[in-house]
């Protein structure tokens, strides 16, 4: 992909749809591995917040609470989809 075709627009309808897909994934891989799946989505999240450039990043927060709320749910969820009996 170019500089022209990562318009923040693009990624987020991205980054949504990937959302959906991993959530819908559920009802065919599991939903433990589903929510697994999610957790490692959110800390990828959090690791591209990270290391996104601030001049490339679209941001309404800092970049510090981003990340918190990120890491926050990737290891809630992770631990979620470990422990928890959900399907």
């Amino acid at each position: 992909m170019g500089e022209q075709s990562l318009t923040p627009q693009r990624v987020a309808i991205t980054v949504a749809v990937a959302a959906v897909v991993i959530a819908l994934s559920g009802l065919i891989i599991g939903v433990n591995l589903a929510v697994i799946a999610l957790a490692v989505f959110a800390a990828a999240g959090a690791v591209a917040r990270i290391t996104t450039p601030v001049g490339r990043a679209f941001a309404v927060r800092r970049r510090a609470i981003d990340v918190a709320v990120l890491a926050i749910l990737a290891v809630a969820l992770g631990f979620l989809g470990i422990t928890a009996p959900l399907g």
